[in-house]
């Protein structure tokens, strides 16, 4: 199952860049028609700082910009016109003031922090981590230094960087449901996934329980982190808020985690048919099917869904194995191989290539996969060169039968015409031949398959030797009545 609802956490540095800057009050450059008269020159600075803290930014940025000229820079000062610039976007000025603020107090945690947001919104990523980094160092308590740090760190790819400084905010005391969210997805994103449930149980309970859609993603997080019945839990939770596709299939993929086939099936049912179109639970569907022994059900939805995802080389090859379970030993081969040529890496793909291609009886191209096998996937060079050395002893031994005019068999007796129909029936359908002896045949190899051995057509009364001397590589010869019984016969490798 895929963890598609995992919110993912590359993209973070605009949030960086959202965060609130300033005190409620007036938006910044909308006058305040019940505004005083300008301040004097002799109260500028105090008036400024009231007008600021009031967000009458206009008024307060020219009275603190009359405080400097009179007075000189004063953090207290330049601070507040560093924050005033990044909201207006005004980001030359914020520069220069923050760096003013920075060069009048260098030890002042708060002056280097904004002095990066202003190098930050003026896309000085790298000049922002500096002074973070600088600010940290003389206040290693300051929330926003980490914060910012942090999300700088999940933009450059340091994911456990950022987790660190996270954790520290906690520690100090922020306690946001954003923060965790965050958190969630940074362990998310290492495969932290108990981790990653913690923090987004922790969210959601801040919040007053989480959306469907946190519910859904708690269940995915509690399926990869071996926690099954709470992801079953977690679904019918958000079925009950919110009925429908997503919640369905939800439910139906914890219930299928949790090996409850039949009730996952129901769900996934009720999810496809709210919503067709939805690739993952048809999937999903299709192999709950299968593993139910709902066949020909699942045989239908596989075939949509590769109609719907063509290239989903998971697809194609969770198809080969259910063709392969039907007998379909062609067709599951050509669904393997395409699975291989849309993701060459997938090794279990070519694992399963050369079995078939072994049972197909197609020897050298099984060696020839084999070797490629053994160049891609060097921790298993030993069990890989037994399986080479036993398909050559299997070729040898098979072209020595075949040259010596041999076919190996399996072989399906039964006793009337009506059963013939019967299992003629279940052949057109796809059945495996094996699985039909086991349950019809009355012969003495039924109970291995079926499975006669090498047998010289020759040897044979003269309708079944003729009918078999004609038979290609797996090819099932038609009913062959004979002292009244009824012989249908496979040729296999």
């Amino acid at each position: 199952m895929r963890c598609d609802r995992v919110r993912p956490f590359a993209a973070v540095l605009p949030l960086l860049l959202g965060l609130s800057l300033l005190p409620a009050g007036p938006a910044a450059g909308q006058d305040d028609p019940a505004a005083p008269p300008a301040a004097t020159a002799t109260d500028d600075c105090s008036e400024g700082k009231a007008l600021y803290r009031s967000a009458r930014f206009p008024e307060a940025r020219a009275a603190l910009q009359r405080c400097l000229e009179a007075n000189g820079p004063a953090v207290d000062v330049l601070l507040p016109l560093v924050v005033m610039g990044v909201q207006a976007g005004r980001l030359t000025e914020a520069v220069e003031y923050g760096a003013a603020a920075v060069e009048t107090a260098p030890n002042d945690p708060e002056a280097r922090y904004w002095y990066g947001r202003a190098l930050l919104r003026a896309e000085r990523p790298a000049d922002a981590k500096a002074q973070w980094e600088a600010g940290l160092a003389n206040g290693v308590d300051h929330v926003g230094l980490l914060e910012g740090l942090a999300r700088l760190a999940l933009a450059e790819g340091e994911p456990a960087k950022a987790y660190q400084l996270l954790t520290q905010m906690q520690r100090l005391g922020t306690d946001e449901p954003w923060l965790d969210r965050l958190m969630a997805d940074i362990a998310a994103g290492k495969g932290l996934w108990t981790q990653s449930l913690g923090h987004l149980e922790a969210a959601m309970a801040r919040e007053g329980g989480g959306s469907a859609t946190d519910l859904l993603t708690a269940s995915e997080l509690s399926i990869l982190a071996g926690r099954k019945e709470a992801a079953v839990g977690f679904c019918r939770e958000a079925v009950a808020r919110e009925p429908g596709a997503a919640t369905y299939g939800g439910l139906g993929e914890a219930f299928f985690a949790l090996e409850q086939v039949d009730s996952a099936t129901v769900y996934l049912r009720r999810a496809i048919e709210q919503d067709p179109d939805n690739a993952r639970f048809r999937f999903n569907l299709a192999n709950a099917l299968e593993v139910s022994g709902q066949v020909e059900e699942a045989d239908y939805h596989f075939r949509v869904f590769l109609q719907q995802v063509p290239e989903d080389p998971v697809g194609h090859f969770n198809y080969g194995i259910h063709l392969e379970k039907m007998g379909r030993t062609a067709e599951a081969l050509d669904e393997v191989s395409q699975a291989i040529s849309l993701d060459p890496r997938m090794l279990t793909a070519r694992v399963v290539r050369i079995q078939l291609l072994e049972s197909l009886g197609r020897w050298d191209e099984a060696l020839l996969d084999l070797g490629t096998l053994r160049d891609l996937d060097k921790a298993n060079q030993a069990d890989l060169a037994a399986w080479q050395d036993r398909l050559v002893a299997e070729r040898d031994a098979a072209l020595g039968q075949t040259n010596a005019g041999l076919v190996h068999l399996q072989h399906l007796v039964l006793g009337s015409a009506d059963v013939v129909e019967l299992v003629q029936k279940e052949l057109a359908a796809g059945k495996d031949f094996t699985s039909l002896v086991v349950r019809f045949s009355s012969g003495p190899a039924a109970a291995r398959g079926g499975d006669i051995g090498w047998v010289d057509p020759e040897q044979m009364l003269a309708p079944l030797g003729e009918a078999i001397a004609a038979l290609g590589m797996n090819e099932i010869s038609p009913p062959i009545e004979s002292k009244g019984l009824y012989h249908i016969f496979k040729r296999i490798p």
